[in-house]
């Protein structure tokens, strides 16, 4: 009928996976290279053929084959990393006395964490915007706590405009000459704490006159310490240097400009949020900037921490001061920080069927463990994309053509990956910008034993959604700093 309203449903597409001729990548390709290389030269130099097709052999095993659920020649940057960065910064890390800085010297901060620290920058009258900076980078990023409507339950329309809201707001950073690098945003999603309820029956209901009634009421708060989730959310926006208009890198080499860049960047973030019909509430201060790394770096630490205070206050004038971690020991499929340990993934398939605008709320709602999805957004601009499409388009039409004069069928991947291509550049043409992204998902325990529990209840509940999580093996660290909201977006692993 023509009263019927479609339901809008959305599609993710995964990475780029064709490579840079006939499907294999740039290791594989040199793997092969080489490997052929070396044989061709042992043959000429008179090595008996079964001799020389060794190199060959090994070249395409690695190439092709699959180890430990990884392709065989991904182990070689993985060892070498790994053995990189156990020679260069060993397992353990531990922090320094004094564990705040004196002077102009930076805090002590893990090498996974190193060249960051906190800001005051001025922002409006009797206010300061907290900054991260991170010297190594030449970036500022800000982080502003938001939260919003009840999206799962309100009607299909309304959660499509609520997306669209959200659409415009990343799409306004997709621009030439754009000072922010990326957006982002993390959930840290935890039980929500009703043990402290059945301590108090354990502690005050043994006289009460209706055993009954307590016993009724512990049935309740049981079942819902298990379901029962808070949710802690938070975007951030970072600045680069390297973004800046040419005049200001040359007459002014200090962080002035780059901090007027976030401020402004700060403000069409607000302006943004509250288009979007989400609550955004100011930026975090320096002292707001350090609770929440500390309650990130161990979310299973139910301790009160103190908002005001002359230690408090202290601190907050400290310059550089960042309440990093005390003590950080990596290992290839976990990291133990402080006290906490943390399993990080990052989401290497997204569904592959078009979805609900509230596919993901079972993942963040579900399993009553403690942990944080965190999504960066890159915006990538017209021309770049434009230049993108094309480039990919032609390797794509090269590679087809090369596999059929091969005698080689052209899959169905390939050909889904070509009608993507397709569909983007109507969408550009359309006038919607291009945003890479990323997701990482970090999960904490108190204990191995734990955190492998509900790594698996993790694992599965991304399985029910359709994503597919790998974990990011022997780079635990890595992963970890950068699934927390301090603008250290992974340089790779961006679908775009």
């Amino acid at each position: 009928m023509a009263g019927e309203r479609s339901e809008r449903t959305y599609r993710l597409e995964p990475l780029d996976d064709s490579g840079i001729f006939l499907g294999l990548g740039l290791t594989q390709c040199a793997l092969i290279g080489g490997g052929l290389t070396v044989g061709v030269a042992a043959l000429t130099a008179g090595v008996v053929l079964p001799v020389a097709a060794v190199p060959v052999l090994v070249a395409a095993l690695v190439s092709f084959t699959r180890l430990g659920g990884h392709p065989t020649w991904e182990w070689v940057p993985l060892l070498a990393g790994w053995s990189w960065a156990r020679w260069r910064r060993g397992r353990q890390w531990v922090a320094p006395l004094p564990l705040w800085p004196t002077g102009d010297a930076a805090a002590p901060m893990p090498p996974c964490l190193a060249g960051l620290d906190i800001v005051g920058i001025d922002w409006r009258a009797g206010s300061t915007l907290g900054a991260i900076r991170d010297r190594h980078r030449h970036t500022l990023t800000a982080v502003v706590p938001v939260s919003g409507p009840q999206f799962v339950v309100a009607p299909r329309p309304e959660q499509e405009r609520l997306l669209a809201g959200w659409g415009d707001l990343l799409g306004q950073y997709a621009v030439e000459r754009g000072v922010v690098t990326h957006l982002s945003w993390s959930d840290l999603a935890q039980p929500s704490g009703l043990g402290d309820h059945l301590a108090w029956i354990d502690s005050a209901g043994r006289g009460t006159p209706n055993p009954v009634a307590v016993d009724s009421y512990r049935q309740l708060l049981e079942l819902g310490a298990t379901s029962a989730i808070n949710h802690q959310v938070v975007v951030s926006i970072t600045v680069a240097r390297d973004r800046l208009a040419r005049h200001h890198s040359r007459t002014n080499r200090g962080d002035e400009p780059l901090q007027r860049a976030l401020i402004t960047a700060v403000e069409a973030l607000l302006r943004g949020l509250q288009s979007a019909d989400l609550a955004a509430g100011d930026p975090h201060d320096p002292p707001g900037l350090q609770r929440l790394i500390r309650t990130r770096i161990d979310p299973l630490d139910a301790r009160p921490r103190p908002r005001h205070g002359r230690l408090v206050d202290r601190l907050a004038h400290l310059r550089s001061s960042t309440a990093g971690p005390m003590a950080v020991e990596g290992d290839w499929r976990h990291l133990r920080v402080d006290g906490a340990y943390h399993r990080t993934w990052w989401v290497g398939t997204w569904p592959r069927m078009a979805v609900p605008p509230s596919w993901l709320e079972p993942f963040l709602s579900g399993g009553g463990v403690t942990r944080s999805m965190t999504v960066y957004f890159r915006p990538v601009s017209t021309f770049q994309s434009r230049r993108r499409i094309e480039r990919d388009l032609v390797k794509l039409e090269s590679d087809a053509a090369t596999k059929q004069d091969k005698g080689r069928r052209v899959d169905a991947r390939h050909r889904r990956a070509t009608q993507a291509l397709l569909d983007r550049e109507e969408e550009l043409v359309a006038g919607y910008p291009e945003m890479g992204y990323v997701g990482l998902v970090c999960v904490s325990a108190r204990t191995l034993e734990e955190l492998d529990e509900h790594a698996e209840i993790v694992e599965q509940l991304a399985r029910e959604a359709g994503m597919d999580l790998r974990l990011l093996d022997a780079r635990q660290d890595l992963a970890w700093a950068a699934s927390l909201p301090l603008g250290l977006a992974p340089a790779t692993l961006l679908a775009l």
